[in-house]
């Protein structure tokens, strides 16, 4: 069974490994292999091994399927991501950095332990397992007007102008300040919101179209490249479910 557990900031994968096309979404990534290792390609077009990878926010990569099991670890990088691995960097041409030396063994099977429960308390448990083990948070914080910004605003009202004029800044002020504070340019991360109100609503419906008009594209097709593109798979390969799979949604 290929399973994902989802909620707004964080979410989880548990099965077989698999290999995608190459892709970028907002999540920060952390795939952790039962054993062997993780491929992936390098933006130069190299294949490399990690024993586990983490995958940065927004960068393009493609992963290649190995044998066994894998668990995939997706964090928020506004909030439950924050900072991560803040001391690392990606190498030139690089897509990922190895994280191997953090994820011991032990940590590995904690984390597979907790996965089997699949219920609302994963998030917190590996979340703790995070904050614990890891200098996950420097003492920077991100600046009260763009926290506020992001903070339970309805999609319908998260645009420039009006985030700008809520903050007392001018529209371009924000939108350097909003890349500046989280690294995330302002359009990536509206692109995320739509798309996300869009994959939650096919958490319980299979019409395509009607979930690019939820989330506010122009139309399925437009839907349908921007899903690809942020996960190296087809809307189509999510709803029809040609081999075990499941996806749970939890709320806030």
């Amino acid at each position: 069974m290929k399973q994902f557990l989802i909620w707004e900031d964080f979410a989880t994968y548990r099965g077989e490994a698999f290999s995608t096309h190459r892709h970028s979404h907002f999540f920060i990534q952390i795939g952790l292999p039962d054993s062997g290792f993780v491929e992936i390609r390098t933006l130069d077009g190299e294949w490399k091994s990690y024993n586990v990878v983490c995958i940065p926010s927004g960068i393009s990569h493609e992963m290649r399927s190995g044998e066994g099991n894998l668990t995939l670890l997706y964090l928020d990088p506004l909030t439950t991501g924050y900072q991560l691995f803040h001391e690392r960097s990606l190498t030139s041409n690089q897509s990922a950095f190895e994280v191997g030396d953090l994820f011991t063994e032990t940590l590995k099977h904690q984390i597979r332990e907790i996965l089997k429960t699949s219920n609302k308390d994963v998030r917190k448990q590996i979340l703790e397992l995070i904050n614990i083990n890891f200098d996950k948070q420097t003492n920077r914080k991100l600046d009260p007007r763009i926290q506020k910004s992001i903070k339970d605003v309805e999609l319908d009202r998260f645009s420039l102008s009006h985030l700008a004029k809520e903050a007392s800044l001018s529209v371009e002020r924000f939108r350097h300040l909003f890349r500046q504070e989280t690294g995330v340019p302002f359009s990536a991360y509206k692109l995320w919101l739509k798309t996300k109100k869009a994959v939650d609503y096919l958490a319980n419906h299979s019409q395509l179209s009607n979930a690019a008009y939820e989330g506010g594209f122009a139309d399925q097709s437009h839907f349908t490249r921007i899903f690809r593109r942020s996960f190296g798979v087809g809307p189509s390969d999510f709803t029809k479910k040609k081999e075990p799979f499941q996806a749970i949604f939890f709320s806030k």
